[in-house]
């Protein structure tokens, strides 16, 4: 078996989950967008337009294929907390079901270790996320209803 360079596996896992959403968002309610270089940590940008306002949602995904010694393990994550900030975790282990977990950035400081020294000075790993991430675990068929349920939040948390 050839075994891909790492970065065309998170691209084919970006492209999976954007091929996911343009699915099943209503693209007469929602923009999706995806910026030319990955700079600033975010790999999709979607837009909705509520009440003639535009609220935005940023995601981050990070994938582990069936190549992957680890397959629950997400390493190196910059987390720059903002509200409309997500992560999306794609996991496809040998000999099981893939599997994903949305989770707002503002909580990765709760479910994953803070790096103190070496490499990865400063980031954040989560070691499993079948355990750590269980209440943000996403069935990919429903990725659009998650989605959904944040812009609702952040047009509800703009009101007050």
């Amino acid at each position: 078996m050839i075994m891909a360079n790492p970065s065309i596996k998170g691209e084919i896992a970006e492209l999976k989950v954007l091929g996911i959403l343009l699915s099943q968002l209503d693209n007469e309610k929602y923009d999706i967008y995806r910026p030319i270089v990955d700079i600033k940590g975010v790999d999709l940008i979607i837009r909705k337009l509520i009440d003639r306002i535009s609220y935005y949602l940023e995601l981050q995904i990070k994938s582990r294929t069936s190549e992957a010694e680890k397959a629950y393990l997400f390493a190196r994550l910059k987390v720059d907390e903002r509200y409309n900030y997500y992560f999306i975790f794609y996991s496809q282990p040998k000999n099981a079901e893939e599997r994903m977990w949305l989770v707002p950035s503002t909580e990765i400081k709760y479910i994953a270790s803070h790096n103190i020294k070496g490499d990865n000075l400063g980031t954040y790993t989560v070691n499993d996320c079948r355990t750590k991430c269980n209440k943000y675990e996403v069935n990919m068929n429903k990725l659009s209803e998650k989605i959904d349920e944040i812009f609702e939040k952040l047009s509800t948390d703009s009101k007050i």
